[in-house]
């Protein structure tokens, strides 16, 4: 949990002429603890970023009070912590926050020189290669499968690498473009693939690590688009809540708009630390094509609020654990996890072998992991959750500053990344995961969206 001071307001009162001018008051939630309080095992950086400044409220306005009947949770006591004070609330023009997206498959070398050795200076994520300061995740030996059913691309399909002894060492399902990412450091194998009635078998081994795999009978795509939310809702993710609020009804009819006779069905995670009395928060997949599911979820995430103070870390193994053991469909469907998040998992053998297995679920399950690192977040969140979206075949994505809403947001240093409206770039995400079609992204200032916020 992350440590913040309570909201300060600064009142001014100008007299002129007799006349007394009230200017509204504002301000940001600020975390303590920066910098040297991480600790030296989460890398540079403060964490944490700030509930202000505020800007013009508008008719989707962040911390917006009025809220629908919100449905019960599964299994849990409801929303988390108390809620704060009305006067607490933030305002912030809707639509607004930028974020860039990059997929390390698509750009292996360059993840590859992230964990370089050099002479003079070491790659980035070095560090994280030295036993001892190890997640467990070893991303740097990948077989990609291409899964084809004639000339189309099959998806869905299961892909498991085996040892020559037939012990799994990686499971993993195609996307939409038939490609599926395992990753094993043993030198040779066996590849089975198996799609409905149709299977076939291929080998690796240290100089072929890319293959295609073609079935003579293969399933279908279904059009079911399934996404869940899972939300760090510690104090200093007001801004992305307050996304959240206002952005979810957008975003969900825009990928209903562009996947006609899809059904979309969301469900939602929020979570803070083990120490909460109710650090977990669970809604259970929804029909959101339909308005009274879309409203009844949008209830639900309009009773969730940033609060808690604590330590850095939080309960992120433990959430992404609970949300792949979900029942999310089986088959040729389309699986996203949105993980909107600004710190780590808590350091230790423990919460790493709990993250490392969720992510390897996940990937066994092809539940795609597209991770939202936002607010002051550390080189360890966006390592971590650049190996759970690499694992997955997701996608990672950065909150930025360009619009200049928030506090400062952690730069992964990815020059070559448009800066997209979060809005678009979560919408253009999801119908390139579902159709294998991604669409190219629009910089956030030429985006015809931003006219409308």
């Amino acid at each position: 949990m992350k440590k913040y001071s309570r909201i300060a307001f600064t009142f001014v009162i100008v007299s002129m002429l007799m006349s007394l001018v009230s200017c509204a008051a504002f301000g940001g939630a600020m975390n303590g603890a920066m910098g040297d309080s991480m600790g030296g095992s989460y890398g540079d950086g403060g964490y944490g970023g700030a509930l202000g400044p505020s800007g013009p409220s508008s008719d989707k306005g962040y911390g917006d009070d009025s809220m629908a009947e919100a449905p019960e949770s599964d299994g849990s006591e409801g929303p988390l912590g108390e809620r704060p004070p009305e006067e607490e609330n933030v305002y912030l023009p809707s639509g607004m926050i930028t974020a860039g997206a990059w997929n390390d498959n698509d750009n292996y070398a360059d993840w590859l020189n992230l964990f370089s050795q050099g002479e003079e200076s070491n790659g980035k994520f070095f560090n994280y290669t030295v036993p001892g300061n190890s997640w467990g995740y070893n991303s740097l030996k990948r077989i990609k499968v291409n899964v084809t059913c004639g000339e189309a691309a099959v998806v869905g399909a299961s892909v498991v690498a085996t040892d020559e002894q037939g012990k799994t060492l990686f499971s993993a399902v195609s996307d939409a473009q038939g490609n599926a990412y395992l990753f094993t450091d043993a030198e040779s194998g066996k590849i089975t693939v198996t799609s409905g009635d149709g299977t076939a078998e291929a080998t690796f081994d240290k100089d072929n690590r890319e293959l295609t795999v073609n079935l003579d009978k293969c399933d279908t795509k279904r059009e079911v688009i399934e996404i869940m939310l899972v939300v760090d809702v510690t104090g200093s993710m007001g801004d992305e809540i307050g996304f959240l609020k206002a952005e979810l009804a957008d975003v969900i009819n825009k990928i209903s708009a562009n996947n006609i006779g899809a059904t979309i069905k969301l469900a939602m995670l929020f979570y803070r630390d083990t120490d909460d009395s109710v650090p977990f928060d669970y809604y259970d997949f929804t029909d959101v094509t339909t308005e009274a599911g879309l409203k009844s979820q949008q209830a639900a995430l309009d009773n969730q609020w940033a609060s808690g103070g604590g330590d850095y870390p939080e309960a992120v193994d433990e959430a992404l654990e609970m949300a792949v053991s979900k029942q999310w469909s089986t088959g040729a469907t389309t699986k996203i996890i949105f993980h909107v998040l600004d710190a780590p998992a808590h350091d230790g053998n423990k919460y790493a072998t709990k993250l490392v297995n969720a992510t390897k679920t996940a990937a066994e399950k092809g539940i795609r992991i597209c991770p939202i690192i936002c607010s002051g977040a550390a080189d360890v969140t966006e390592y971590t959750m650049r190996e759970a979206a690499i694992y997955t075949g997701g996608t990672f994505v950065f909150v930025t500053d360009d619009s200049g809403i928030g506090g400062s947001h952690h730069d992964p240093g990815l020059p070559n990344a448009t800066i997209e409206l979060l809005n678009s770039l979560m919408v253009r995400l999801v119908n390139g995961y579902h159709t294998g079609d991604f669409a190219a992204p629009i910089y956030w200032k030429q985006d015809p969206n931003l006219n409308n916020k």
